[in-house]
């Protein structure tokens, strides 16, 4: 009984906190810029951004919390978290500095200039009619 009085208390005063808190919105986010990659390269990956949004709304610090194993990608995310911009946090009404997680994706797939020629002879069949059976007619 006391681990949940404990715990209801706790939620109590979590809600408290809250109360007149409106977080941070995004206005303008900037799109991942050009990233030298390896032509023909196949990858997927997503980086996800902590961002520092100060009370204006623009944002004082970027970090990467989550990497996407690429630096290039890594690199180009945190460029574009401090171009985007925010309507600030408010708590009763006045605006605050607050955190704000951004996750930018980025994925490239081969195009069939870089497929080698058994993968080419792979997609050719893939890509044709399946033959037609006579169904036993002479």
């Amino acid at each position: 009984m006391r681990r949940s009085l404990i715990f209801a208390v706790a939620l109590a005063a979590a809600a408290a906190a809250q109360e007149g808190f409106r977080p941070a919105e995004p206005v303008h986010v900037e799109p991942l810029g050009e990233i030298d990659v390896t032509p023909g390269a196949v990858f997927a990956d997503t980086v996800m951004l902590k961002l520092t949004v100060d009370a204006e709304g623009r944002v004082a610090d970027a970090e990467v919390w989550s990497t996407s194993g690429n630096f290039a990608i890594d690199d180009a995310a945190l460029e574009a978290g401090y171009k985007c911009l925010f309507t600030p946090a408010t708590r009763d009404g006045e605006p605050i500095e607050s955190f704000y997680q951004i996750y930018y994706r980025l994925s490239a797939y081969r195009t069939l200039e870089y497929l080698s020629a058994e993968e080419k002879a792979g997609t050719a069949e893939s890509e044709s009619p399946p033959e037609e059976e006579d169904g036993g007619r002479d």
